[in-house]
């Protein structure tokens, strides 16, 4: 009884929730159903609406397509046809500029022949008032144009006729006095004649002279072939000769080259010395040189030293460097700034040399190409144009890379060296890459070439970097310094004497600490004459 009894609640429910889902799907199939009525109506305006604006544009399209042929225009578009129409316009208003400039000139010819009377100018005032009234017009359009144009024309026609009155009046008045030119001419042309036969006569006399002068210049004709020829054998002997000469220089500068090239290769002499070593006083530092001031010597130029008896000036191996302090008219003063080698120092006799000056005249140089002296990737150039000046030389040439300058100078035969640099940078450089400085790049590659090539053709030697800078006395890591005007001696000497140390209890023990010090360096602290504070020791300040 209880499974019966809980089957009809079953069924019950079932048949109740049966119930409210038809229900339910009634009332939505309703609304749905308004809903697409509602939306067929709406489609079926906006199409009627669609098809009235289509019917509406149709007829436009067929008015502007009747409109646009009754107004002439060729082009279908709108923008087309109106460009064709503005172009119209101008073209009428040119040529009614064109008329006004031709009536106004058929017009005063007709007055400069004769022609007169007032209708005349006032047909011509009105032509003027009619397109002056065209071209003032703000809003032209073909109805006001062709009006202004039939007006024109009548006034035109008017004119016309004017001009054609006065015309045959003129005519009239011609005829009456061609008749008395043609009695006039009738007498000019009996002066004429006897004229003519004078003239004949004249002319007969002058054609006898003529022959004789013909004569006389076939004669100077022939001489002048004459001279032709022998100028034009001397032409192609001196051709010959200054071929042969060409040829000449030509295998002469070849051999120059070739043996120029040999002593490039040669290591071991270079160029011949510009002075000597005449005294060595190593405890004050300094030499004396046989170079002076007549000779172009002058204060804080750099020289290298050699050894002595060699039979030229061996390259890259020097013993130290030099600079000059006091040039005199005699001997100069030199301040030794390096020594190679402290067991070979430098003695009187060894050779002093300058690859940037000589006695004769200064060294010309030639810089080409990157010039990176402390091969750190940038560009010193300036720097070694400093340092071949404060040695004496002259840059004449700089063929600087494209991001460092323009080409400036020109090469030629005074020029003694060009400088390049082939050595690699210590480290790596990045620069950016574009298609502007890629070929600025290769324009230069080009040209740097081509300055090589006329360094060599004018005769100038090579001079690697790292070689000149052996000579200037420069090493890896030394600052380069600008021209020194003036050196106090005695406050480097004060700067470079070690401290004293304070324990001393008597200060009379100071007078025989400085006694001990170098004679060189009291004479030159006595020369400078300096404070009496700075001879004293430091002393230690008092608790």
């Amino acid at each position: 009884m209880a499974a019966a009894a809980n089957e009809s609640q079953g069924l019950k429910i079932a048949v109740a929730a049966f119930v409210t889902l038809t229900i339910a799907l009634a009332v939505t199939s309703y609304f749905l159903y308004s809903f697409y009525s509602q939306s067929e109506a709406q489609l079926e305006s906006e199409r009627h609406k669609l098809k009235n604006a289509l019917d509406e544009a149709v007829n436009r399209g067929e008015n502007y397509d009747e409109f646009r042929k009754l107004a002439g225009a060729r082009a279908e578009e709108f923008d087309s046809a109106k460009a064709e129409v503005a172009a119209f316009f101008k073209k009428n208003s040119e040529r009614i500029n064109n008329l006004v400039t031709t009536t106004n000139a058929a017009i005063q010819k007709a007055q400069q022949a004769g022609a007169e009377g007032k209708d005349l100018e006032e047909a011509r005032a009105r032509v003027q008032t009619i397109i002056n009234s065209y071209q003032s017009e703000p809003n032209k359009n073909f109805l006001s144009t062709l009006d202004r144009l039939t007006e024109l024309l009548e006034n035109i026609s008017l004119l016309s006729t004017e001009m054609s009155s006065n015309y045959l009046g003129l005519r009239k008045s011609l005829e009456s006095s061609t008749s008395v030119a043609k009695q006039a001419n009738d007498i000019q042309a009996k002066a004429a004649s006897d004229s003519k036969a004078d003239l004949e006569a004249e002319h007969n006399k002058h054609e006898q002279l003529r022959q004789e002068l013909l004569t006389k210049v076939d004669q100077l004709q022939t001489d002048n072939d004459k001279k032709t020829t022998q100028i034009a054998n001397l032409e192609t002997q001196y051709r010959q000769l200054k071929d042969d000469s060409d040829r000449k220089l030509e295998l002469a500068n070849a051999i120059i080259r070739e043996q120029r090239d040999v002593l490039d290769k040669n290591e071991n002499v270079l160029d011949k010395p510009d002075g000597y070593i005449t005294f060595v006083d190593l405890t004050r530092n300094e030499v004396q040189v046989n170079v002076n001031r007549r000779q172009g010597a002058r204060p804080q130029m750099k020289m290298t030293v050699f050894v002595a008896g060699s039979p030229g000036v061996p390259t890259e191996k020097p013993k130290g460097n030099i600079q000059l302090i006091q040039v005199g008219d005699q001997y100069s003063i030199a301040h030794i700034d390096k020594m190679v080698k402290d067991i070979d120092p430098i003695r009187v006799g060894d050779i002093v040399y300058s690859p940037a000056w000589s006695p004769e005249e200064p060294m010309r140089f030639a810089l080409i190409g990157k010039i990176d002296v402390n091969r750190d990737g940038k560009d010193d150039r300036l720097d070694l144009k400093r340092m071949i000046e404060e040695a004496g030389g002259i840059v004449d040439y700089d063929l600087p890379p494209p991001s460092h300058g323009k080409e400036s100078g020109k090469l030629s035969a005074r020029i003694s060296w060009y400088v390049t640099d082939e050595r690699m940078p210590l480290r790596e450089v990045f620069e950016a890459r574009t298609d502007a400085g890629m070929a600025a790049q290769a324009q230069f590659d080009k040209r740097f070439g081509q300055a090589i090539k006329e360094a060599r053709s004018e005769g100038i030697r090579p001079m690697p970097l790292g070689r000149l800078l052996a000579y200037f006395g420069y090493e890896m890591g030394t600052p380069v310094v600008g021209r020194t005007e003036a050196v106090n001696a005695a406050a480097m000497l004060r700067l470079v004497q070690p401290r004293k140390k304070a324990a001393e209890p008597k200060i009379e023990t100071d007078s025989s600490k400085a006694g001990a010090e170098p004679a060189n360096a009291k004479r030159e602290v006595e020369a400078a004459k300096p404070e009496p504070e700075a001879a004293k020791p430091e002393e230690e300040p008092k608790s």
